[in-house]
């Protein structure tokens, strides 16, 4: 048997084994600093305590309307099952709130039981705010 010699087979280069450690020493520090980065940002050990700051949506009075009024009193407040709440708009931010929340319509007439007492069922099943009473009586106010 003859041996068998590859004139072409060679070894690395120094600068070649250099550029190599250095390629991984660096992947290494890279991985090292967005490992550690990584934890301090998600409030692992020796993490400040950070929470995601959640912007609130602008509360919609016209989809609030449409969603839990409109199938009564009718896309534009005219009257359908429910009456008109044209004259709603002259009411006060408190009764308007009294009348959607309680039943209970300005000089104490109580509203027709089929009147959702939104105090109690609240707005897509979350407890009614404030601010969307408001925005519902703004929306209504907007249909003059």
């Amino acid at each position: 048997m003859s041996e068998i010699s590859n004139s072409n087979e060679r070894g690395f280069s120094g600068r070649e084994i250099a550029a190599a450690v250095i390629f991984v020493v660096l992947a290494a520090v890279i991985a090292y600093t967005s490992y550690y980065t990584g934890i301090g940002m998600s409030g692992g050990a020796g993490a400040g305590d950070m929470t995601a700051a959640v912007a609130q949506a602008p509360v919609n009075g016209e989809s609030l309307y449409a969603s839990n009024c409109a199938g009564c009193h009718g896309a534009g407040a005219v009257g359908g099952i429910g009456p008109a709440l044209l004259e709603t708009a002259a009411w006060s931010p408190a009764e308007f709130g009294q009348a959607v929340l309680h039943g209970q319509a300005p000089g104490g007439r109580t509203l027709a039981p089929v009147m959702p007492r939104f105090a109690e069922s609240g707005f897509g099943g979350e407890t009614a705010t404030d601010e969307q009473v408001e925005a519902i009586h703004s929306y209504v106010k907007s249909l003059q």
